[in-house]
């Protein structure tokens, strides 16, 4: 199944190199990051290179794969930049046909975060964000990352909305709700 994900890459972004290269980095930060965290490799392979598998989609052909798995009044809370995350799993459940939902919802939530990811879901997520290319990513970021997966996401979303609200763009309600559940969260573990 990977050989044949990195053939549609490959002919999908023949005209995007720039894409596909920042697809290949985040696999390997994930595969960097897993060498701690030990998660199933295959699933985590398989996340990473369908991740932004549908990038280079319009917003309708976006909207449309999507609408294929996911409800129009969760799609309608997503920002547009974003789309592409739930189309991606849309297209590995359609055309790859991977049934394991941490799977896909690891290729979903790689964009916008949401309450209570797995640690799967919350690896691909931080390695899209750090991967070696971002050079607005800080070495601490980087060094918590191979500490503690749920501080990084925590983290990397407070940055992501701080960077979303200067910009004055929309940041999405699953992730403004993920940054209270997860600083809940962290409150009741430092409580314990």
């Amino acid at each position: 199944m990977i050989e044949s994900i990195e053939q549609y890459l490959i002919d999908n972004f023949k005209f995007d190199q720039e894409r596909l290269r920042h697809i290949k980095r985040v696999k390997k930060m994930a595969l960097e990051l897993n060498t701690v965290y030990k998660l199933p490799e295959d699933k985590l392979v398989i996340a990473t290179l369908l991740h932004d598998a549908t990038k280079n989609l319009n917003y309708q052909e976006n909207l449309r794969l999507a609408s294929k798995i996911y409800s129009t009044e969760l799609l309608e809370q997503i920002p547009e930049s974003c789309l592409h995350a739930f189309s991606a799993s849309a297209l590995a459940a359609t055309a790859f046909k991977i049934k394991d939902q941490d799977t896909l919802n690891a290729i979903a939530y790689h964009c916008t975060g949401r309450k209570n990811m797995s640690d799967l879901e919350m690896l691909v997520f931080i390695s899209d964000y750090i991967e070696e290319e971002r050079d607005f990513v800080s070495y601490d970021l980087k060094v918590l990352a191979k500490e503690n997966l749920l501080k990084t996401t925590l983290k990397i979303m407070i940055e992501t909305k701080k960077y979303l609200e200067l910009n004055m763009k929309k940041v999405a309600k699953i992730t403004l709700d993920a940054i209270v559940y997860y600083q809940n969260e962290l409150e009741e573990l430092n409580d314990r």
